[in-house]
């Protein structure tokens, strides 16, 4: 993934997939704070569940909630 085109989701919440550095798979539904470049890391997203390298992002997805309220 480009810097680029993480920028345009900064704001959004988004079902997240990603590697680890063994190369484990992971999904998460995340907000996407800010995207920014973390010294040894290089270029990462911040978000609400830690920073996600982007070199290690597979896919992205809007992520659609429906609210509900108390009955």
């Amino acid at each position: 993934m480009l810097i680029s085109e993480a920028k345009t989701l900064i704001g959004q919440t988004v079902a997240l997939t990603y590697t680890d550095r063994t190369g484990k798979e992971y999904t998460e539904v995340t907000e996407i704070y800010d995207v920014a470049f973390i010294p040894l890391y290089g270029p990462c997203m911040i978000t609400d569940s830690g920073e996600v390298r982007l070199d290690r992002v597979l896919v992205y997805e809007m992520a659609e909630y429906e609210y509900r309220t108390a009955a």
